[in-house]
């Protein structure tokens, strides 16, 4: 068993999925800790100022991790006109590849902005692959 510690910046979008009422899908890519290109997708459900949250982190030929909202994340505007901000801590359900195995948490910081833009600090942490 190993452990597994990084933090990587993603860069994309959100929007509305049509006809499906306070929920909204999001994609961003960025580097991974090799320099291979990852590529972020989640479902996001609202429930007012906190959501629900499932997707994946795929890291081009390595591997993918998919996860799930522990409890609930949070978002509210930001101090910065037209632009919220939030926090969320993913739990890891699955992975395959090089993450096979894997299990514990991702921390997550975001940006949205009111055009749809998406800024995300992920820090990958505690992760044990077997």
């Amino acid at each position: 068993m190993a452990e597994l510690v990084f933090a990587m910046e993603l860069r994309g979008n959100a929007a509305p999925v049509e006809g499906r009422e306070g929920i909204f899908r999001a994609q961003a890519t960025g580097r991974g800790p090799g320099g291979e290109r990852v590529t972020f997708e989640s479902d996001v459900v609202l429930e007012g100022e906190s959501f629900k949250e499932t997707g994946s982190i795929d890291y081009s030929g390595r591997g993918t991790v998919r996860f799930q909202t522990k409890g609930f994340g949070y978002v509210e505007p930001s101090p910065v006109s037209d632009l919220q901000c939030g926090a969320v801590i993913w739990r890891i359900t699955e992975g395959e590849g090089e993450f096979r195995g894997a299990s514990g948490y991702i921390t997550s910081n975001f940006t949205f902005s009111a055009s749809g833009e998406l800024w995300i600090t992920n820090t990958l942490e505690y992760t044990h692959l077997s």
